[in-house]
């Protein structure tokens, strides 16, 4: 009996980043299903499991343009000889049945980054992105919340049927300490930095540091001196420090937050140190570290701006700052956590959140996806006998 033949199609694989965290997650467990075939199709991988057949496209890496051109074509290319039943990439890529999607080329340069006029590499991608969405190929597109669904909604309103929200999961055995390992990472960084035991201690993690709002952050520290709450803050992730520096100098908060820089192994260990999280993006497509703090049982403070909202629920497991370029919100936020019974509370419903969203859920809406691709390709019922997955769904 011949298995399915999927190709996975990632630039690259394996690496940090919350995209190639998700579609490393999804791809590996997906390898473990008896009757899949799993094709890797990318630049550069590593951590790649077993079963997984890999195959590397070539990049002409001459600028920026070159590298995505170069990747695409390729990519086709190597699809089109590959006799794959079934495509999910999660690049731009024309000739794919399903593409894992963040937001609108356009969104980003106009929404967030605030731009009037499009670069050459701006065009580009707006010109791959819509033959990628408007391919035949195509049969669905996932964003990963309906934040990102709002936005591509401004921009794509007749392709929404086609669209399918699929939140990233949590590897939720590996956040979820028990007490004994929790108090013992805890006081190992907590002497690192010199901080004290009974002060309240959040966690920031991320690299964009402007985009995702660590300045604001420390406003809210200071903010939060001024009306006798000292709470410390772990920065976890790499970011340029002058103007993070020059501020907290100049408010004397330097000794309330520490820098760890770039963690790719053992992060779980920097949760388990801490009390909260706290990201306060100008947008963030979901935001998995926001899984990551719930699975180490940790209340989360967030913008309005984060695609985990359809995971977080005000007063429930976090909380949200309207208005993040306001310190006096966020110090009373720090407040509210200050209290040991509300900070329990959300802890305990912040932990049960995680532990619905593993990533095994996420798993099994991918191949629902999957099982619709099949129908319409009518290989459903020619497949169905020898693929076990299809009994999943």
């Amino acid at each position: 009996m011949r298995p399915l033949r999927l190709a996975v199609v990632s630039m690259e694989y394996g690496y940090e980043g919350g995209a190639e965290k998700f579609v490393w997650e999804i791809t590996e467990r997906m390898s473990c299903i008896p009757g899949l075939e799993v094709h890797l199709l990318a630049s550069r991988w590593k951590r790649v499991g077993p079963q997984i057949v890999c195959h590397k496209i070539p990049l002409f890496k001459i600028n920026r343009y070159s590298t995505r051109l170069s990747f695409c074509w390729n990519a086709y290319k190597m699809i089109r000889r590959g006799n794959f039943d079934l495509v999910h990439s999660h690049e731009l890529v024309l000739n794919s049945d399903v593409v894992t999607f963040g937001v609108p080329h356009l969104f980003w340069v106009r929404e967030i980054q605030k731009k009037r006029s499009l670069s050459l590499y701006n065009r580009l991608i707006n010109f791959l992105e819509k033959k990628t969405l408007y391919s035949q190929n195509l049969s669905w597109i996932l964003p990963n919340s309906g934040h990102a669904l709002k936005a591509f909604a401004q921009y794509y309103p007749d392709l929404l049927p086609k669209v399918k929200v699929i939140n990233p999961g949590v590897a939720f055995e590996r956040f979820n300490r028990d007490l004994k390992d929790r108090e013992l990472q805890r006081k190992r960084i907590l002497d690192r930095f010199g901080w004290d035991r009974a002060d309240l201690v959040g966690i920031f993690v991320g690299n964009n540091w402007q985009l995702k709002g660590l300045l604001q952050v420390c406003y809210g520290l200071a903010e939060a001196k001024k009306r006798g709450l000292r709470v410390n803050l772990l920065v976890v992730g790499r970011g340029n420090r002058d103007e993070i520096s020059r501020f907290l100098k100049l408010k004397g908060i330097e000794s309330q937050v520490g820098f760890t820089g770039l963690i790719t192994e053992e992060i779980e260990h920097y949760y388990q140190a801490a009390d909260f999280l706290v990201l306060l993006s100008r947008f963030e497509s979901f935001g998995m570290v926001v899984l990551e703090a719930m699975a180490s049982a940790l209340p989360v403070i967030l913008s309005p701006d984060v695609g985990a909202w359809d995971v977080a629920e005000e007063g429930v497991n976090a909380l949200k700052i309207e208005n993040p370029e306001d310190p006096k919100v966020l110090a009373a936020a720090f407040g509210k956590l200050a209290q040991p019974e509300l900070r329990k509370q959300l802890s305990d419903n912040a932990l049960q959140t995680a532990k619905k969203n593993g990533w095994q859920k996420a798993l099994k809406e991918t191949l629902k996806i999957y099982g619709a691709v099949l129908e319409k390709k009518k290989l459903h019922e020619k497949l169905k006998r020898q693929l076990d997955f299809l009994d999943l769904i």
